[in-house]
């Protein structure tokens, strides 16, 4: 969650969430941005012109980013393409965050061909009436298994998202199956951060949490070919058996304690910064202030990135993998160094602390020109991570050079085999 010993910030986010709109053609029971249904944009929201200023300013400071274009639903702006565009001469790698029900064949094909490399499509429960009651429109769960299929048949890569309660974590098996038999890339399952209308909602107990994690990876098992991913729960870390240091091969799980400030933004319709879409502090106005400059110097990301955070998450043994959730210490207790007490773990009386990981030294691998090659067209968040990785994993094995084919069998579920096209689970709850 915060700089390690011997780790410097990076000179930009690797993610950037931006909601594009507050409109909405459902009103969702736990929006957290509290979408409205409205026939056109809102005065305040940025304009195409501004929008593609603010494009050029990533470009700059967070070069190789995931860019998450959501809302509201994004659809329903018109310009969405140009964004798409706009992104990828950033070199930037823009995905969508839809509820899927405005999907139709003809805007998927108009998405991919802007340079979409993909999107994430939510859906609630495999019970239509549960999911269109929850998302207030009859005919919600047909329209996004419509959108699933659209998506599809366009060639988009597809993330299948859900967001956990009370009332749907035993659907959690049958969503999972729905997914794989859709073929997507990745099964995102989001716990509940209660802001926006999600304040309503009735959230896990911290042992309903921690039955669920352990669920969810059982079905990774079950689905050993799709990435499945717990959002908002860093304890996931140490339901896999994770820890610093550690790994399982899965290059999606190196960074999951919280990224809110570290490696992560969000930006909303009007081009305020937030640390994450689910901690609504405003750290910097993107009308005002440069982008490099926000995230260089905002006093909440310096916070975010120094401090350990307070509590029992501040003595855990697992307090610099995981860490607890910032944005939900922020919703329980008032303060982003809070504990996350959703956590179930107790620390053993006689474990000690988590200790900083030493700076690692980087291992003296060679690489072959064609590994090298496709590496380079792994999306630019993830590359460097995929690089010290495998660098290990071929000193583990006495592997020297590095060869497509040993990129190849070291690949987890929800890595893209070769072409920048591809897209990890994408970071946006709709």
């Amino acid at each position: 969650m915060f700089t390690r010993p011997g780790e410097t910030p990076p000179p930009g986010p690797y993610i950037v969430s931006w909601n594009v709109t507050r409109r909405c053609n459902l009103a969702c029971a736990h929006c957290y941005l509290d979408a409205v249904q409205r026939k056109s944009e809102a005065r305040d929201e940025l304009t195409t012109g501004e929008c593609l200023a603010v494009m050029c300013q990533l470009g700059q400071s967070a070069p190789g980013a995931m860019l998450v274009l959501t809302g509201g639903e994004p659809l329903l702006r018109h310009d969405l393409e140009q964004w798409v565009q706009a992104g990828r001469q950033q070199g930037l790698m823009p995905v969508i965050g839809t509820n899927g029900t405005l999907l139709d064949a003809r805007r998927a094909e108009s998405l991919r061909d802007a340079g979409a490399a993909g999107l994430s499509i939510s859906l609630d429960s495999s019970d239509a009436r549960f999911h269109d009651r929850l998302r207030g429109l009859p005919g919600a769960w047909a329209g996004a298994r419509r959108g699933l299929a659209a998506a599809g048949k366009a060639g988009l890569a597809i993330v299948l998202q859900s967001t956990v309660f009370e009332a749907n974590r035993r659907d959690l098996t049958a969503l999972a199956d729905i997914a794989g038999q859709a073929g997507v890339m990745a099964f995102n399952v989001f716990f509940l951060v209660c802001t926006g209308r999600g304040v309503t909602q009735s959230d896990l107990t911290s042992a309903s949490y921690e039955e669920t994690l352990r669920e969810i990876a059982l079905l990774q098992e079950r689905h050993p070919g799709m990435k499945i991913r717990a959002r908002c729960a860093p304890y996931m870390r140490r339901i896999q058996g994770l820890h610093a240091g550690e790994g399982s091969g899965n290059y999606a799980d190196w960074s999951s304690a919280c990224l809110a400030g570290r490696r992560y933004f969000r930006i909303t319709p009007q081009g305020r910064v937030t640390p994450c879409p689910y901690i609504p502090e405003v750290i910097g106005d993107l009308r005002r202030t440069p982008l490099a400059e926000i995230w260089s110097e905002s006093p909440v990301l310096q916070r975010l990135r120094r401090e350990l955070p307070k509590g029992k998450c501040g003595g855990c043994d697992y307090r610099y993998s995981c860490g607890g959730c910032r944005a939900r210490a922020l919703t329980q207790h008032g303060d982003l160094m809070a504990e996350d007490s959703k956590c179930h773990y107790v620390k053993p009386p006689d474990c000690l602390p988590e200790a900083p990981p030493a700076p690692a030294a980087r291992p003296a691998v060679r690489w072959e020109p064609e590994a090298e090659a496709r590496l380079q067209r792994i999306p630019g968040f993830l590359r460097e991570r995929v690089r010290v990785r495998l660098e290990g994993y071929a000193l583990q094995e006495g592997v020297d050079p590095i060869t497509v084919a040993f990129m190849a069998a070291h690949r987890p579920p929800g890595l893209p085999p070769s072409s920048s096209q591809g897209m990890p689970s994408v970071p946006s709850r709709k």
